[in-house]
């Protein structure tokens, strides 16, 4: 039996190269660019002029320039909004031809198979980049045939939202400002880099206490995901009911879902004054009954 195991996802690397790259993302993202240094790897946003998300990219110095990886929804929305105004600049934008695996199981065997020490959060290969995201979790952007067939991606994707690290469904595109999906929480989000797109509103949130919700885990009993309800033959957000005594009333929306075992798990935004036992249910499916997780990180700003 392998001692890792490779997970289909469809994710996507866009590289970011040119004498321009560090000083467009910038003025384009959440996360201080100054701060990505060579075998590291951190969260950032792209938002929009009002301050709502376009993206959550995990971003790594590659080569001439950084890579900025994240989920295939959201990568059609970045290349949009990124290369619009890079015609001002000496950038180029690219969505990278190798595919991006996720892996679960031990670090010495993957280090081993790649030929590389994967000590680093962030190691690079001869054409691709390993991001260590957990001590058994990892991404890598490699060649079709660096790995073995993947699996499908359900037990990776429960790992990911087991571990609250957001990914944005296309329903949520363009709905939330940072702070709701806890990009401050994993470190996303500098307060102190200056001007960037929709930066007035994200330092708003911040200063003036504006911010009413947050991502939360939650589980549920099921087999498979929720479909999400159609309108007209458009896909419509995963909304969440709560339990206020007898009744029930709008709680939220659901971002992300996985299954893995027969436990349906989820990122939702719920208010972020929401009890933690409190019981959720899907608006158009209310027999799946969700319960809330623990976050494995606090959501209190210093």
């Amino acid at each position: 039996m392998s001692a890792f195991t490779v997970y289909a996802t469809d994710y996507v690397a866009i590289y970011v190269s040119g004498v321009d790259a560090k000083s467009y993302l910038q003025g384009q993202l959440t996360q201080d660019i100054n701060l990505v240094e060579p075998n590291t790897w951190l969260w950032a946003g792209q938002c929009s002029a009002k301050g709502k998300l376009w993206a959550c990219f995990r971003i790594a110095a590659y080569q001439q320039g950084y890579l900025l990886i994240c989920s295939a929804d959201e990568a059609e929305a970045a290349l949009r909004e990124l290369k619009k105004y890079a015609v001002f600049s000496q950038v180029e934008i690219t969505s990278m031809t190798q595919q991006v695996s996720g892996v679960l199981g031990d670090k010495q065997a993957l280090g081993a198979h790649l030929g590389v020490n994967l000590d680093n959060p962030a190691t690079s290969l001869p054409e691709g980049l390993v991001l260590t995201l957990a001590d058994d979790r990892y991404l890598v952007v490699a060649d079709a045939d660096t790995l073995a067939p993947a699996h499908s991606s359900e037990a990776f994707l429960c790992a990911q939202i087991k571990a609250a690290e957001p990914s944005l469904c296309a329903a949520a595109i363009d709905e939330y400002v940072p702070q709701m999906v806890n990009l401050h929480a994993l470190g996303g989000i500098s307060f102190s880099k200056g001007c960037y797109t929709g930066q007035e509103t994200v330092a708003r949130m911040k200063y003036l206490g504006k911010n009413k919700r947050a991502m939360f885990v939650l589980s549920a009993q099921a087999d498979s995901k929720l479909a999400p309800p159609l309108t007209e033959g458009q896909v419509q957000p995963v909304d969440l009911e709560r339990q206020v005594g007898d009744n029930w009333r709008r709680g939220g929306t659901l971002i992300a879902q996985a299954v893995d075992q027969g436990r349906l798990y989820g990122l939702a935004v719920l208010p972020n004054d929401l009890e933690l036992d409190s019981q959720l249910r899907a608006k158009h499916a209310p027999e799946v009954m969700f319960s809330i997780e623990p976050l494995p990180y606090s959501l209190t700003e210093e």
